[in-house]
């Protein structure tokens, strides 16, 4: 999204909240609008635009930048995504017609995400643990935090994963030199 864009938006939250705080300061309206034009920047203003409207009619309140990553995430994500228990069935489907003998084929007759999920537990585990339910649960709350940390990482712009990711690389280089 570019600056002129950024402005624009401003605009349709000013007619959608009539309340919506624009301040007079012009060195703070530039911070505002730099902030918003940065933090969206890698997405086309179209997509902005259709999570703003979306946002608009479901909330009485402006959004934040928050907001609206997170209903672009939520407007992008990939629509064969499954949720954990029709992963788990197919999980089931897969023991059923592979067993424990064939993993590679058992695995490459699920979605990615299920098949990650049950390299992460481990085919023969699920195919031969005493406890199906326990099993079962184990797989769920993997699949899940998956999905989560795959949500999270959708909503920040590539500029701020590369800068964290910088961050985090430079910690570990001190924390393996003994802190120094």
């Amino acid at each position: 999204m570019e600056r002129s864009e950024t402005i624009k938006l401003f605009a349709i939250f000013k007619t959608a909240y009539p309340r919506f705080y624009v301040s007079q300061d012009r060195d703070e309206t530039r911070l505002q609008i730099d902030l918003w034009t940065e933090l969206l920047r890698d997405i086309p203003f179209a997509v902005i635009e259709t999570a703003v409207k979306k946002l608009i009619l479901e909330s009485p309140h402006p959004p934040t930048i928050s907001d609206v990553r997170k209903q672009i995430a939520e407007i992008l994500q990939d629509p064969s995504n499954k949720d954990a228990a029709e992963a788990w069935g197919e999980v089931m489907r897969a023991i059923k017609n592979y067993g424990y003998y064939k993993p590679q084929e058992a695995l490459a007759s699920m979605s990615d995400r299920a098949a990650e999920v049950a390299k992460i537990i481990g085919w023969q585990e699920i195919c031969t643990g005493e406890e199906l339910g326990v099993t079962r649960g184990q797989f769920v709350k993997m699949y899940e935090m998956l999905t989560k940390r795959d949500k999270q990482e959708m909503v920040l712009p590539d500029g701020l994963k590369r800068a964290i990711r910088q961050i985090a690389e430079g910690q570990n280089l001190k924390l393996v030199e003994g802190g120094k």
